[in-house]
C-alpha cells in the first residue's frame, strides 16, 4: 500500500538573522554578558556592518541597474514605461 513518512524537523533560522540582530543590538547599546543567551541568538557582537559597506554596496548596485532602469536618482519604479531595459 501506499506509505506516509513524516519527518519534523525546526525550520531553519533565517541566514540574515545573525548580522540584522547584532546591528540592532549595536544600534539599541545592548550587549549580551550571559553565554548561553548568546549562542541562542548566534551573537556576533559587535556588528561587523559599516556605513561605508553599504554606501559602497548602494554603488555598485546604482551602476550595474543603471542600463535597465534608465537610472535610479528619482522614483525610477513610478515610470516603467521608461526603463530602456524593458524596450
Amino acid at each position: 500500500g501506499n506509505v506516509i513518512e513524516t519527518i519534523e524537523f525546526e525550520a531553519p533560522m533565517h541566514a540574515a538573522q545573525p548580522l540584522i540582530q547584532s546591528i540592532v543590538n549595536e544600534l539599541r547599546g545592548v550587549d549580551i554578558d550571559d553565554e548561553e543567551e548568546r549562542q541562542q541568538q548566534h551573537y556576533l557582537g559587535k556588528s561587523p556592518a559599516r556605513a561605508e559597506n553599504a554606501i559602497r554596496t548602494s554603488e555598485v548596485l546604482d551602476a550595474i541597474l543603471n542600463s535597465y532602469y534608465g537610472g535610479r536618482h528619482d522614483e525610477f519604479w513610478t515610470r516603467p514605461e521608461s526603463w530602456p531595459g524593458l524596450k
